[in-house]
């Protein structure tokens, strides 16, 4: 049987410019697309083609011969993106709630905006303006996060093998990125609406779960993983090492800042207790502390239900509060009661001290504006009766902290005053 010929014209060298060819259009023009040929990291020949001018082919040349002569590795790349990303899920040893988040960003966002693109043609200015759609679809902005996470990921990985030059996330511009500030505004309950919010639970179960949330701040997968033998009643500590996963398993918790011990209300852990024994789980070191009828972890929308089902009850102001506001809360009572950002970086069991501030700036911002004597010495100021000038108040003799003094014979430095 006799061959097809090839309906494609030939490759045809770009005069002067070596290593960089087309394919004559009719009329013999020289035009893009351009095809440059390589070497790549293990001597093959190789071929890519450039949809672009001849200057971006001349430079896609330079950049490979480049990079083989410096040692990175110059693979081809072959697959489209939806075949790599697919395969690169497969080979991800994460978390089950980690890997649902990135097949969710793949199969729902990224796959099909870049399905059928191969990764060398995923620019910075491809990714701005997937970006720039998920925002005209009113997704906010840790929702697009979470989508280019891993997108990066695998971008990023593609540019260490040497498949593409670099990963076009790091050249995106500050403005092109998605901005953070979008999110629902917490709802942040005072203390009269926490204690109709837990006396107005229709269960005992319940009333306990909405306190200690409350009451020690916990994310509702980690109250949900309390056992028997997390729990110390003499000291009215609990301890936090486990959380119970979407699919009712027991998971560690993430972090190691995560993983702490926390003191709650000896009255709360003696309801706890009160809770457990009724149940006859009191002495089972593996039962669970909030639990169905028939001992298994309480699912997440049953929580849920259970707050949405007690703030209808005790007629909470809009917006309704979530089981993360109660969290949100607790920082609040935290921050109030004066206590350091530490302080309340260990309690909320964050990663860094900064993670603290930027959730939770207002509130310190909140406090402060309280303790303000500002307001009252305008008020004065401004009162006919007031002082006829304006003198700033004695400056507070206050010592600072000096470093302790050197072992070295030298007399030690006196306090500044």
């Amino acid at each position: 049987m006799q061959a097809q010929p090839n309906p494609r014209p030939r490759r045809k060298p770009v005069a002067r410019h070596p290593g960089i060819y087309y394919r004559p259009r009719k009329g013999g023009k020289v035009g893009p697309p351009y095809e440059i040929r390589y070497l790549d990291s293990t001597g093959v020949r190789r071929w890519e083609v450039i949809h672009g001018s001849l200057e971006d082919a001349e430079a896609r040349r330079a950049e490979l011969l480049l990079r083989r002569r410096r040692g990175d590795r110059v693979q081809p790349v072959r697959e489209n993106f939806a075949d790599h990303s697919r395969a690169w899920l497969e080979r991800q040893n994460v978390r089950p709630r980690t890997y649902e988040k990135y097949r969710w960003a793949l199969e729902q966002h990224l796959i099909p905006h870049f399905g059928r693109r191969r990764l060398n043609q995923i620019t910075a200015d491809d990714v701005a303006a997937f970006i720039a759609a998920m925002q005209r679809k009113g997704l906010r902005g840790w929702t697009i996060t979470s989508a280019l996470r891993p997108l990066s990921l695998i971008l990023g990985q593609a540019a260490r093998k040497g498949r593409i030059p670099a990963n076009p996330l790091d050249q995106l511009e500050r403005a092109e990125r998605p901005r953070h500030d979008d999110q629902r505004p917490k709802r942040i309950l005072n203390l009269e609406e926490m204690r109709k919010l837990i006396g107005c639970a229709d269960s005992e179960q319940y009333r306990c779960l909405l306190e200690l949330l409350l009451a020690a701040g916990l994310r509702i997968g980690e109250a949900l993983g309390l056992t028997v033998s997390d729990l110390d009643p003499q000291h009215a500590l609990i301890r936090l090492e486990y959380q119970l996963g979407r699919d009712g398993e027991r998971t560690q918790l993430k972090t190691e800042e995560s993983r702490r011990t926390l003191d709650i209300p000896p009255g709360l852990m003696r309801r706890l207790l009160a809770l457990l024994e009724e149940r006859g789980q009191l002495f089972n070191p593996n039962a669970l502390v909030f639990a169905s009828r028939n001992e298994t972890g309480l699912e997440r929308k049953v929580a849920r239900e259970a707050l949405k089902r007690a703030g209808e009850a005790a007629k909470l102001t809009a917006p309704e509060p979530t089981l993360h506001d109660l969290r949100h809360s607790h920082a609040s009572m935290l921050i109030a009661l004066d206590h350091s950002v530490v302080d309340v970086q260990h309690r909320l069991g964050h990663r860094k001290p900064d993670t603290t501030l930027r959730i939770y700036t207002h509130q310190w911002k909140h406090r402060d504006a309280q303790r303000s004597r500002i307001g009252q010495e305008i008020d004065q100021l401004f009162r006919p009766d007031g002082p006829a000038q304006i003198t700033a108040p004695p400056a507070a003799r206050v010592p600072l902290a000096l470093p302790p003094a050197p072992n070295d014979g030298q007399a030690a430095p006196q306090a500044v005053r």
